[in-house]
């Protein structure tokens, strides 16, 4: 057999019987497909991998996005439910004369008196509740008497508001007076904030320690100086401020001027406003407006509102009916500072604490005009029915809680009546409301008063809701 035939046979072979083949061939091509199944098992755990953390984080962007979303919504629906909240009350605030409409006979009844204004928005959350109340809560209500049965308008609330108002005319206004102007604000304003400080005191008060040590400045700021520093960021004029507690007056200084006044002695210098002050918190730049002095009159209890004994939205009365007892003592001895409730430290004590005790029995309001007051003070009383002689017959006419009735000219006692309300007009609304996690709190000044006349756009007659003179969320 040739070469050449020997060949033939072989590719012959090789083409038709592959067992035929030689062995090294055979294991070259089972080698590579061992090669190329690990690189596919390896190709498919990558890819796996990749799957699996794509997988992943879609998913905590899922999540992620659902929860901001989430939070979004139940912000955005806490933050709408603390605005109705707010306007709720303020409707209730209008209301208030058809209440009292309602209330009249039988007020008259027990005191032989009109009623004054009542202070509706002293029992606002709780006559709120129905707006504020989540569904699954009602049935709790049912124990205070609140049935809400099949009444409609109540389902989806979707979380749950609160509602703290107080009246802005029971306290202080340091701010420049809506309806004073000149020296006569200026004098109303000294002779309050002087005599609330404990001004007309004997020494050794116990606010006298806030005006004889250095203040975080390193300067000593008297009640003088504070006096005239209020009165100096408001006013006008650029000429310091003095005033006479003796005399009641406030003068300007004519060899003084502001642009050197203390502020610019500062690290941080700034200069005097001579403007009125837009918010509470203005007050902080005052000269004297340490943290100390806020404790003790801006705010004794912190967030609160209706612990304030200084406001700068007030139009300058103070309301009889809901003042502090510190503040209704301020604004009898800025009208009469040589009577015993402001030169003796006993009997100032025994007359806040009979005014806070009435205060506690009383829920409603006892002073039908602001003359009531002038007379309770001075131990007068038509009959029986008025205060002075009430807490007589109660406790006895030589009793020792009782203070000693002071004695007033008729200048004094008509000077004093005008200064006094019974009446708010000026109110601070906290509404804050729930939802899910997210919490959103409302806090607004809303103005009431007829006499206010609002600016342009808005001009003419005050609207039946009042109008905001500040408005901040949180």
């Amino acid at each position: 057999m040739t070469r050449q035939t020997h060949r033939r046979q072989l590719r012959w072979a090789g083409s038709n019987d592959s067992r035929k083949r030689p062995a090294c061939v055979v294991g070259q091509k089972v080698a590579r497909a061992r090669k190329q199944e690990g690189l596919a098992l390896i190709v498919a755990v990558t890819a796996v991998a990749i799957l699996g953390v794509m997988l992943a984080d879609m998913h905590q962007s899922t999540g992620t996005a659902f929860a901001v979303s989430t939070a979004q919504r139940d912000a955005l629906q806490a933050e709408y439910l603390a605005k109705s909240a707010t306007n709720l009350t303020r409707l209730l605030f209008s209301q208030e004369p058809q209440i009292r409409k309602f209330v009249a006979p039988f007020y008259r009844m027990a005191t032989g008196k009109s009623p004054p204004q009542l202070p509706v928005w002293k029992f606002a959350n709780e006559l709120l509740a129905p707006f504020c109340t989540p569904e699954e809560e009602r049935e709790s209500m049912l124990s205070l008497g609140i049935d809400f049965g099949d009444a409609t308008g109540f389902d989806g609330i979707p979380g749950r508001c609160e509602v703290l108002a107080a009246s802005e005319n029971s306290k202080i206004n340091v701010n420049k007076p809506l309806f004073m102007s000149g020296d006569m604000a200026k004098s109303n304003l000294a002779m309050q904030v002087f005599a609330l400080t404990g001004g007309y005191q004997p020494p050794g008060g116990p606010y006298d320690v806030l005006f004889s040590g250095l203040d975080p400045d390193g300067n000593i700021t008297t009640r003088l100086d504070l006096v005239s520093a209020l009165v100096d960021w408001w006013d006008s004029d650029t000429q310091l401020t003095d005033f006479d507690p003796g005399e009641g007056e406030v003068r300007s200084n004519s060899s003084g001027s502001e642009n050197s006044n203390i502020y610019q002695m500062y690290d941080d210098p700034y200069q005097i406003k001579n403007a009125p002050f837009d918010s509470l918190q203005e007050l902080r730049l005052v000269r004297g407006f340490t943290d100390d002095f806020w404790a003790a009159f801006v705010e004794p209890t912190p967030n609160d509102p209706e612990s304030r004994r200084i406001t700068i939205y007030a139009s300058g009365l103070i309301n009889v009916n809901e003042a502090d007892p510190l503040t209704l003592l301020a604004r009898v001895c800025s009208v009469a500072a040589e009577v015993s409730l402001c030169t003796d430290e006993a009997e100032s004590v025994k007359f806040v604490q009979v005014l806070k005790t009435v205060k506690a029995l009383i829920p409603l309001p006892f002073f039908a005009k602001g003359q009531d007051f002038v007379e309770f003070i001075q131990g007068k009383g038509k009959d029986s029915k008025s205060l002075y002689p009430m807490l007589q017959g109660f406790l006895g006419p030589d009793s020792e809680l009782l203070f000693t009735p002071v004695q007033l000219t008729k200048e004094q006692s008509a000077s004093l009546g005008r200064t006094l309300t019974t009446s708010a007009q000026i109110f601070t609304i906290v509404a804050s409301a729930t939802v899910g996690r997210s919490h959103v709190e409302i806090e607004s000044v809303v103005n009431f008063h007829n006499r206010w006349v609002p600016p342009p756009p808005n001009a003419g007659s005050m609207p039946g809701l009042g109008v905001f003179h500040y408005y901040r969320v949180d």
